[in-house]
């Protein structure tokens, strides 16, 4: 919902002002009810629809073979996708929090995507000291939440690629200061690099924005959504590049 600086404006001023924080709670809380309202009475239609798609083709099978057919059970797929993706984006920031294993659960990560990406000889591998490792064992987030944020960036970093590529996954720990505070704080970043087809300097002005999408068939809500979980453990995503790497970098503060 916010960009990297007003996320940090709003920090600051709710940790100044206990009643400004409540009051910006309370927005968001009426605007994801909305969002909900709308998304359930566009699903409940949407629901019929389909099944009478499906009663269709089962009375009248021969109605399949039209490419007019095709299309419309294409564009009603599509749209259940983009009302799973507007659902995840309106509750990414509801976090159950719980220690959890980063380390494992990236290396678990890592493990179900080689099984898609062997074959088309790409490299995934993960870079972390043993001090890092350990501090990772017992971290306190949202292990679902993080994990669908990860498998978002990692997803495109595959998409990215043709038939060969690499995707490194560094894991540190750094001391930083961030929105002019005098005290520091120990981040632990996770930094997803990958050598695939470079994103368009033009497009990185809003690749985080919602329902914007530069590849075919997307919804354009993944970053999104990525976005928006870091932002709820009140950390935040960079993206960095250069003429070799694309690079989403993620600060996550080690509480």
């Amino acid at each position: 919902m916010y960009n990297d600086k007003t996320t940090g404006i709003l920090y600051q001023l709710c940790k100044q002002n206990k009643e400004f924080d409540e009051a910006i709670k309370q927005m968001e809380s009426q605007h994801q009810f909305v969002v909900s309202q709308i998304t359930h009475e566009i699903r409940n239609p949407l629901t019929l629809i389909s099944s009478t798609i499906q009663l269709l083709e089962s009375h009248y099978p021969e109605i399949a073979e039209s490419n007019l057919w095709e299309q419309l059970t294409d564009d009603v797929s599509d749209l259940v996708l983009l009302l799973d993706d507007v659902t995840a984006y309106n509750h990414s920031t509801k976090l159950n929090l719980q220690t959890c294993d980063l380390n494992h659960m990236l290396q678990k990560l890592i493990q179900g995507f080689q099984i898609h990406t062997s074959s088309r000889n790409i490299t995934i591998e993960m870079i972390a000291t043993e001090d890092t490792k350990h501090k990772l064992v017992t971290f306190l987030c949202d292990p679902i939440k993080l994990k669908q944020a990860f498998t978002n960036i990692i997803k495109n970093a595959v998409e990215a690629m043709d038939e060969s590529g690499v995707i490194q996954i560094h894991i540190s720990n750094e001391l930083l200061s961030m929105n002019n505070e005098q005290s520091s704080t120990e981040y632990i970043t996770i930094s997803f690099k990958n050598n695939g087809e470079p994103i368009n300097l033009d497009d990185t002005l809003n690749i985080f924005e919602p329902f914007v999408t530069y590849k075919p068939n997307g919804t354009g809500m993944g970053l999104a959504v990525t976005q928006q979980i870091i932002h709820a453990h009140e950390g935040y995503i960079k993206l960095l590049l250069d003429e070799n790497w694309t690079e989403f970098k993620i600060f996550l503060p080690n509480r």
